[in-house]
């Protein structure tokens, strides 16, 4: 008789890299002269190799890194100059005459490396300059003196994300833009009509991940783990364990079972040409977190965000010799890119059958348990069952 359930089985965490500040060419911060943060790079330029480190991350892990990509200084036309709060210089904001000349280089390989690397909207210059021309924290949400955060006016928002879309097009990006990451990790979550997430909708956006511990909210209890809003999953990141501003970082003693958040810089050096160098730490480190029972290696921002979904809403039961799955609470949700697989980790002692209304996929063996892909059958019932037979 089965009687721990655990040990038999579980939906594993959603373990998925998240990069911050991609995208800028300029990397020093120039807060103490009224500009943006950037990168944090202080001693070169940001060049084509530091792309090529991301994906290499990416390919060693079988991911689509999701990274948060500024894309102010890849402005062609000088769009900004017409965007009210955009940045420090307003109608005289002129990037077009100092384009990187890398920039179709850089453009051409992100395009040719999709499947390792996803940009996602993280703002046009990360910040925002009120009417007097002072640059504050951040570009949708700035600091409240009494608490809390104030969200950029609603048209204003609207103007900066046209402009983002319309620079992305104007480079002949490709990829579609489905994610966020707020600048500066200030958001306030809200399942109403009257804060970003809604806007953020609008534009297609379907997955939102941040610190939570950084989050404000409007319901009645601040969410944990993963949470749905305007039909947008909104994962908790987690807080960091890299300062963003650590140039060759070193790789942490433990693992997260959760998002991983880092910044561009983090795995970069100095001297880009011995950036495989900092990579590579990186690539043993994050191996670390592969053929763990309580831990999915999840491929996008997608499959992780759905992964998170599943993990917290799912109600999983054993009922004698089957495992029962009870999707009732996650199909409540409305979740608009709410996948149909879930991922399983069974132990190799036991090989479960579905039944009709799920497919069952090995997507892979370790020395103690399986990770099964479970696909559920649309329209999908509500509840799976798997019943549980002894290996051979």
């Amino acid at each position: 008789m089965i009687k721990d359930l655990h040990s038999l089985a579980t939906i594993p965490h959603s373990f998925f890299i998240v990069v911050d500040d991609v995208g800028w060419w300029c990397g020093k911060d120039q807060r103490y002269k009224n500009g943006p943060s950037r990168s944090g790079l202080e001693n070169r330029r940001h060049v084509l190799a530091d792309y090529k480190a991301i994906i290499a991350l990416g390919k060693s892990l079988d991911m689509r890194i999701k990274c948060g990509f500024v894309i102010g200084e890849w402005d062609r036309s000088n769009i900004l100059a017409r965007v009210r709060n955009s940045n420090k210089y307003g109608s005289g904001w002129d990037q077009a005459s100092r384009l990187d000349p890398k920039i179709d280089a850089v453009r051409d390989l992100i395009n040719a490396s999709q499947d390792y690397l996803e940009l996602a909207l993280h703002g046009l210059v990360h910040m925002y300059w009120d009417d007097n021309g002072r640059m504050q924290h951040a570009e949708f949400y700035q600091r409240n003196p009494q608490g809390g955060y104030v969200m950029t006016p609603p048209d204003i928002s609207r103007e900066h994300l046209d402009a983002y879309f319309e620079i992305y097009r104007q480079n002949g990006l490709q990829a579609p833009v489905r994610s966020f990451i707020p600048p500066c990790f200030q958001y306030v979550y809200s399942q109403g009509r009257d804060q970003l997430s809604a806007i953020l909708a609008e534009y297609g956006i379907e997955y939102v991940s941040t610190p939570y511990a950084s989050m404000g909210w409007t319901s009645d209890e601040k969410p944990r783990d993963v949470a749905l809003e305007n039909g947008i999953i909104t994962v908790d990141r987690t807080t960091d364990l890299i300062s963003w501003d650590v140039v060759a970082a070193t790789p942490p003693d433990v693992l997260k079972k959760s998002f991983f958040g880092l910044h561009w810089i983090n795995f970069l050096h100095n001297e880009a040409s011995r950036n495989d160098e900092t990579v590579q730490a990186w690539i043993r480190y994050f191996s670390r977190y592969q053929h763990q029972y309580d831990l999915l290696v999840a491929r996008d921002i997608a499959m992780a965000s759905t992964q998170a979904l599943y993990k917290k809403y799912t109600r999983l039961r054993l009922d004698h010799e089957k495992i029962v799955l009870d999707f009732t609470a996650v199909d409540q949700l409305g979740a608009v890119a709410l996948e149909s697989s879930l991922y399983l980790n069974i132990a190799n002692a036991k090989k479960p059958q579905p039944n009709q209304a799920a497919i069952l996929h090995i997507k892979e063996r370790n020395e103690s348990f399986t990770t099964y892909q479970l696909v559920r059958r649309m329209p999908a019932a509500s509840q799976i069952v798997l019943a549980l037979v002894d290996a051979d």
